[in-house]
């Protein structure tokens, strides 16, 4: 019922917004040819990035008539006469007189000073002025974003916010990261933020928008800030905005950028003496050792004679590049504003066979129809295809004494004539492996807003978001996974698509000069539906038809599909209200209904309340001159969460083989067990915050101090095995996750001639616990569970050494030789057993920092930032048995291990046996790491450079990506620390950005 009542909603909006929509193209020529007549008009940029500051207020000084600037920094006054003064002010900028002298055209650059208090913020259906911000929000501005030229804006938020924690999953091109915001909370069920791209919540990330586009990013941190969002804003809110038109001529920008990239670290490697002096100990301590003639192969003994060694990762990374480049077009009359703009990234990674490319265009459209009706689009097209090739674990595996290619300079699949140890290079050859995956999706939102009154106005919102994603993956038999034998292919596809309508309702009034009321109303509805189908094949007759035609095969392996449908329906009011702008006040209420879940608990109320008492503006306060913001926040509300799988609630059926009259036929059982009385997942949160500001807010802090609770875990609860069933997902157990955050920011100093230094400071320090588990239980050792620890906690052995020859007897009442693994006998019963692991670290940070220096000196200027996570635990995966056991035939990796005459307390002798999962001890290190993450040097063209070729703006910059880090961790990289990932990469680029 409810999914018909929406697509009849949907249907109805879509119909009436293509209908609303229809005159607007009809504008757009005139758009981008429009010209205002006015008599002074200008631009006004900031003084570090040379991009436009919007909002200024430009005051004719001593008539109180004034302007405010556009988006890009633009603007227009009248004025009585050439020579008047203009003063230019804005909040978090210098502010600044100017002599007209004649002059009817300016370019104005602006310094920062610390805070913005009077800029808007976005919080979601709305936006506010700081001042009267009563929760937790961070923001990261256009001119930031500037000084970081990345390709996917993951890698913007690293560093840039307290409390928003950035982690890599790998250094593929293409590949998303980890973003947590304060921490993680759910066990089983997502603790993914929700990104909400332009008013409208998206599904399926945002490694398809270009980071140009954005005009700005805020983060909504607490409960008051993300209950509007209900069950969707659980794990913290993101919102992007992107840039929009403007009244004023027609802008041309390019910005562009190339670069080169490095492998910031790689593995120390044994040459063929050390390797073949470990075959030696192996062979010594069983007690088979003879002669190197005996024990080496023919082409072993030719590399020890003539001296010669492989260093595998030699022959596998390389040099990569990284281009970058947008174009856009801005303008409008006073009717019509357009934005519109194109891109294009491309990556050729450090290894052969792994790239990415992402084509984009966007189109935000804002026409005035009438004095009261505003129709507009925002819409995104994006495309990208993605090439995984090859397995880096494998680079580490091979003989350094190996032969790569025979007399003839064809490759050798066993190159140690070991069936173990494949060429590695055979995989990252695209003729022998592709694995290529499509990915096009269109996101938009087409509104029409009315003006009922002068503080009353209805909005509707009508936003698809199609995804259209292809894999192809093609292995020839000259791979590692099919070792000389037939070649198999795969074809997967996945769509998606979601449907959302927003009915908004705003009122905004202003009672008795000292009373101001807010009130936004909101019904929401979304439709999410995904297709996957997977056909896999064996046996291909041509290998060079690939993945192209897969009905050619002898075999079909595998092959599948699947339908996932949700619906969610909402109801939202908010409340604020401000006394004197000194005493501000919000209430939120919000009702989600999810399809997820069964009849009597589909729907969840989530309420919040803020308030904020603006102690600056307070009479008592007012001789205090070197204040100059004290602001006190407290907040607490609810939120819910649902992320889990559709269907849980009705279980669902799996085909399975079984003997019918001694025949082997289908038939059809339980996949899982139904599970009606699922319920909401609850978060409660109570966030205290403290503002400061100084000297004019050249000096500011912020403080936050937040407890959230989350009860009614969705989680998968382990099942006997008698019952058929591993798991059956229910609400059980809870969690605790507490916090400090402190952002600092400051003008260190200004100089009369022109020098400014300016920094951003955030630390984050956040702990998460399990405070419950199902049926009372205080650990489930088998998901890494223990209540009153981390929810992500290392659970196995404690390595302590290796046995010595002098503990000779000792390590054999345990089992163990001299050179082995030495494990703690944590409960002292003489036997190492499962009851003698322990809780060794946990991945999540102790605490964060991240700093930002700016130093602008005329036309030059350079930004620093710098990021630390310490207390990190990292499972590197380079030293486990399934990896590189440090077995005589598989480890290449150059480490110090023990043998009689050189005891060493860190690493192993070398044997041929495996001692199991003890050699994963092994594997747990410390991940803390301080990165330099990033350094631009930017130098800025004069304004009489400029206007001699008809320029607004020109700025060249060299800019330097993870130059610098410093950690004790010994593999790839602390962050993306697996054995088998690609190694993080320094990138050196230059870049101009070009106005027009």
């Amino acid at each position: 019922m409810l999914a018909s009542v929406i697509r009849a909603f949907v249907g109805l909006g879509s119909a009436t917004l293509l209908l609303l929509a229809l005159p607007v193209p009809g504008f757009l020529p005139g758009v981008l040819g429009a010209q205002q007549a006015v008599v002074v008009t200008g631009t006004v940029v900031d003084a570090v990035t040379g991009e436009g500051v919007s909002t200024v207020r430009v005051e004719l000084e001593g008539a109180g008539r004034s302007a405010v600037t556009q988006p890009n920094g633009s603007f227009q006054i009248e004025v009585p006469g050439l020579d008047a003064i203009l003063v230019f002010s804005r909040i978090g900028y210098e502010r600044l007189p100017v002599e007209l002298e004649g002059r009817t055209t300016l370019r104005v650059e602006l310094g920062r000073s610390s805070i913005q208090l009077e800029e808007l913020v976005v919080v979601g259906y709305g936006s506010q002025r700081r001042r009267d911000l009563t929760g937790a929000v961070a923001s990261i501005s256009r001119a930031d974003i500037a000084e970081l030229p990345v390709y996917s804006i993951e890698n913007l938020l690293q560093g840039m916010a307290s409390g928003v924690e950035v982690t890599a999953n790998g250094y593929r091109p293409g590949q998303s990261s980890t973003i947590r915001i304060r921490g993680t909370r759910s066990l089983s069920a997502s603790n993914d933020p929700l990104f909400v791209v332009d008013g409208v919540p998206v599904e399926g990330g945002i490694m398809d928008l270009a980071p140009q586009d954005i005009e700005s990013i805020e983060i909504l941190k607490d409960a008051s800030s993300t209950a509007i969002y209900g069950s969707r804003g659980a794990n913290g809110v993101i919102l992007i905005t992107s840039t929009r038109g403007f009244e004023g001529p027609t802008r041309f920008r390019y910005s562009g950028s190339v670069g080169t990239q490095r492998a910031t670290h790689r593995l120390r490697m044994m040459d063929a003496e050390r390797y073949a002096e470990m075959k030696r100990q192996a062979e010594m301590h069983q007690g088979t050792y003879t002669t190197d003639e005996s024990l080496f192969e023919p082409f072993e003994l030719r590399a020890l004679q003539q001296g010669i060694s492989v260093d595998w990762q030699d022959l596998i990374y390389r040099s990569g590049t990284q281009h970058d480049h947008q174009l856009s077009i801005t303008g409008g009359t006073d009717r019509t504003r357009v934005a519109l703009s194109g891109s294009y990234t491309g990556h050729e990674a450090i290894a052969a066979n792994n790239d990415y490319a992402r084509y984009s265009s966007r189109v935000n459209l804002d026409h005035r129809a009438t004095d009261r009706l505003n129709l507009g689009v925002s819409a995104l097209f994006s495309h990208s295809i993605t090439h995984q090739g090859g397995s880096f674990g494998n680079v580490v595996r091979v003989n350094p004494m190996a032969e790569p290619w025979d007399e003839e300079g064809n490759l050798v699949f066993l190159p140690a004539g070991d069936p173990f140890q494949e060429n590695p290079l055979f995989d990252f050859d695209r003729q022998n492996h592709e694995d290529q995956r499509r990915r096009s999706r269109v996101l938009a939102n087409l509104f029409a807003e009315v003006d009922l009154r002068d503080d009353l106005s209805y909005r509707l919102n009508f936003a698809p978001d199609l995804s259209f994603a292809r894999r192809g993956l093609f292995r020839g038999s000259e791979t590692i996974a099919n070792a000389l034998g037939p070649a198999d292919a795969r074809v997967e596809h996945d769509n998606t698509r979601s449907i959302l309508l927003e009915h908004i309702v705003d009122f905004n009034r202003r009672f008795l000069g000292e009373h101001l009321f807010q009130a936004t109303g909101l019904y929401s509805m979304q439709l999410y539906n995904r297709e996957e189908s997977m056909l896999a094949v064996r046996g291909l007759p041509y290998e060079h038809q690939r993945f192209h035609n897969l009905g050619t095969a002898i075999e079909t392996t595998d092959r599948s599909s699947r339908l996932r449908e949700w619906a969610l329906e909402s109801y939202m009011l908010r409340l604020n209200y401000s006394y004197s702008d000194r005493y501000i006040a919000t209430l939120t209420g919000r009702v989600d209904g999810s399809s997820r879940l069964a009849e009597g608990n589909k729907h969840g109320f989530f309420p919040s309340a803020a308030l904020a008492w603006r102690v600056i503006d307070e009479p008592f306060l007012q001789d205090l001159e070197s204040v100059s913001e004290l602001k006190l926040r407290l907040s607490y509300g609810m939120t819910g969460n649902t992320a889990i799988q559709p269907y849980q609630t009705q279980g669902g059926l799996s085909r399975t083989p079984y003997n019918f009259g001694g025949r082997s036929v289908f038939g059809f059982e339980n996949r899982d067990i139904a599970n009606p009385s699922l319920q909401w997942e609850t978060t409660t949160q109570l966030n205290l915050g403290v503002d400061v500001g100084l000297m004019d807010n050249r000096f500011a802090a912020a403080i936050e101090v937040y407890q959230a609770d989350t009860d009614n875990l969705l989680m998968a609860r382990a099942l006997p095995a008698t019952s058929g069933y591993s798991s059956i997902i229910e609400n059980v157990g809870s969690t605790r996750n507490r916090g400090v955050e402190l952002s600092l920011s400051s003008v260190n100093f200004t100089t009369a001639g022109g020098l400014t230094w300016s920094t951003n400071l955030n630390v984050a320090a956040n702990r998460n616990q399990i405070t419950s588990l199902y049926g009372g239980l205080e650990s489930d050792p088998g998901n890494g569970w223990f209540v009153g620890s981390s929810i992500n906690s290392h659970f196995d052995y404690q390595f302590d050494g290796i046995w010595q020859l002098d503990e000779a007897e000792e390590a054999a009442r345990y089992g163990f030789q001299p050179g082995d693994i030495k494990l703690r006998d944590l409960n002292g019963d003489g036997r190492i057993s499962s009851e003698d692991r322990v809780i060794l670290g946990s991945p999540d940070p102790s605490w964060t920092l991240g700093m930002t220096n700016r130093v602008q000196y005329g036309p030059l200027d350079v930004s620093a930032l710098v990021y630390t996570a310490q207390g990190v635990m990292v499972n590197s995966g380079a030293y486990g048995a399934s990896v590189n056991p440090l077995r005589a035939r598989y480890n290449s990796r150059d480490v110090d291990f023990w043998t009689p005459d050189n005891p060493s307390n860190e690493y192993p002798r070398p044997q041929y046996e495996n001692r199991g999962s003890f050699q994963n001890a092994l594997n747990y290190r410390d991940g803390s790491y301080l990165r330099v993450r990033n350094i631009t040097l930017g130098y800025r063209a004069p304004g009489g450079v400029l206007s001699q070729f008809g320029l607004a703006g020109a700025r060249a910059h060299f800019t330097a990506q993870n130059p610098f880090t410093f950690t004790s961790f010994e593999g790839y990289d602390p962050e993306g620390a697996t054995g088998s990932s690609m190694p993080n990469y320094r990138t050196f680029m230059i870049g101009v950005e070009i106005s027009h």
